[in-house]
Parts: structure tokens; sequence; C-alpha cells
């Protein structure tokens, strides 16, 4: 197997992990009283420690590095506080207060965001061809949301909120911590996140206390969405980088909101209209021609991390 097909595959596999995990968490959602607060303080707890667990042992890194100094300690607190929380705890509540696949493809439209953040703070100028890919974009989510009826919508209205906010919260982790990113590698500064951000929750939702009925069908979906939907994922992810361009690797990233969606017939037994189906592939054709533009390094960014 030559290195480009190693990345390739490591890649797909980190974006179907991702999409599957927010299956998983729908299924427990459906058939147990999990809470999202709960969900996400566990699993951002357990993820973190195998991600750091993977960076000090395989990588061999210095994971205490970025608390040496004040400054940094600092930006990866406002990073866990404010992008991890954020883009974790909104895409499951999204989930839990909607379904898999429309909080997945509400996220996956986050590059958007970086694109108008990097546009209005200066870091470039905005093109013709970006502005129409942005309305696209805009466009498919409005397809998906009303399913090509403007008067109703398909989603319930909080669902939408927290998809948004996802996808929000999804362009603040991406461009915040890039100096950490730089200068600390991906898994230590992705780790320490994780388990900064699971904190906050213990005081909502301990892991103690999980408030539902724990059964080897409840712990095994807990196991697929900690080991394999985030930690695995995200190493995977990683790890095809060494081997193929971000640009690619973001590309196989569509994996994600895909399998989501097709998931969601299959197991839900989720019908999607139409104008829904047609929503998603305008949205998932948009960021990407978006995200593969060489100008737009900054976009891939967001792929690297989601």
């Amino acid at each position: 197997m030559n290195n480009r097909i190693k990345g390739i595959l490591l890649a797909a596999f980190g974006g179907s992990m991702w999409g599957v995990s927010g299956i998983f968490a729908q299924s427990l959602f459906t058939h147990y009283t999990v809470s999202s607060e709960w969900l996400v303080g566990i699993r951002l707890l357990f993820s973190g420690i195998l991600i750091l667990g993977y960076s000090f042992f395989v990588n061999k890194e210095n994971i205490l590095l970025p608390f040496y100094q004040r400054k940094t300690a600092l930006k990866l607190v406002i990073f866990s506080l404010f992008g991890m929380i954020g883009v974790q705890y909104f895409f499951y509540k999204g989930i839990e207060l909607g379904n898999a696949s429309t909080a997945t493809i509400l996220q996956f439209a986050a590059p958007i965001f970086v694109y108008a953040y990097t546009v209005l703070a200066g870091e470039k100028k905005a093109t013709l061809r970006e502005i129409v890919l942005v309305l696209f974009t805009f466009f498919g989510v409005l397809l998906i949301v009303t399913n090509g009826d403007l008067k109703s919508m398909s989603i319930s209205p909080l669902g939408l909120i927290f998809g948004i906010a996802s996808a929000l919260a999804v362009a603040f982790y991406s461009i915040q911590p890039r100096s950490l990113l730089a200068e600390f590698g991906p898994t230590v500064i992705v780790g320490w996140g994780m388990i900064l951000g699971s904190i906050p929750f213990q005081f909502v939702a301990p892991i103690t206390e999980p408030g539902f009925q724990l059964t080897w069908h409840s712990l095994i979906l807990l196991l697929l969405i900690i080991v394999f939907g985030t930690s695995l994922s995200f190493i995977s992810y990683f790890a095809s980088l060494s081997y193929i361009t971000p640009s690619l690797a973001s590309i196989m990233t569509a994996l994600e909101p895909l399998l989501a969606a097709v998931l969601s017939v299959v197991v839900f037994k989720q019908i999607f209209g139409f104008f829904e189906i047609l929503g998603i592939f305008i949205v998932m054709i948009a960021v990407l021609l978006l995200a593969s533009t060489k100008e737009e390094a900054y976009v891939e960014m967001v792929n690297e991390q989601i």
C-alpha cells in the first residue's frame, strides 16, 4: 500500500467515524434518558485521556509544554471553554433536539463562518466565486430545514439554533488556537482541550450520575462514541496528514454528513424529502469547493479539527 492510499484510507476512516458517532448518540437519546450534558462530559474526559496518551506514548510529545507559559496556558483554557465545549455540546444538543443527520450537515457548513471571519478581519479579500459558494451553502441549508416549504420547518427551531451555534463554535474552535496548534501540535491541544472542557460538565451532570439505566447496549454505544467516534477518528485523521495534503484529507471528511444521512435512513427509518436531499448535496459540494481552493488554507483547518 503506497502512502497516498494509506493517507486517504486514514482520513476516510476518521470522517466516517465522526459521522457514525452522531448516529450512536442519537440511539442513546432515543432509547435511554441520556442528557447531552452527561454524554458530552464523559466523552470529552475519556477521549481526551486517550488522545493525550497517544500523544505521549506514541508521538513522544511533552504534553505539559502548553502549561509552561501563562500566556499559552490561558489560550488553551479559552479554547477549551469556548471552542471545545461549544463544538461538542451544541452538536450533541442539536442531535438530542433534532437528529444526527441535520446536526452533522449544519456543523459541516462551519467553513462558511471561518471564511466570513477572515474577510471581515481583513485577512483576505472576497471573490465573486467564494460569495456565490457562500450563498449556495445558505440556500442548501434553507432547503434542508424547510424541505422546500418556506412556511414550515422540517426540524425543531431549537434543533436549528443549536446546529448553527455548533457551526459558529467550530469557526471559533478553528481560528482561536492557530498559534497553539502550530507550536504544540494538534493532538496535545485537542487532548487537553477535551479534558479541560469536560470539567464544567461535572458540576452539571457528573459522570458518576448517568441518570439512566446502564446496560450492555448503552455501554457499548458509549464505548463506540468515545473510542471510535472520537479518539480513533481524531488520531486517524491527524495521522493521514503525514501522507496526504490537508485539502485532500478535508475532502474525505465529506463522508461524515453523507454517512450520517444514510444511516439515519437505515437505523431510524428517517425519510428525507426531495428538497432536503438536494439541500444536503448543495451544502456538501459548496463547502468542499470552498475548502479545496488553494488560497483558502485557513478553511482546511476546520476539517482538520472537527
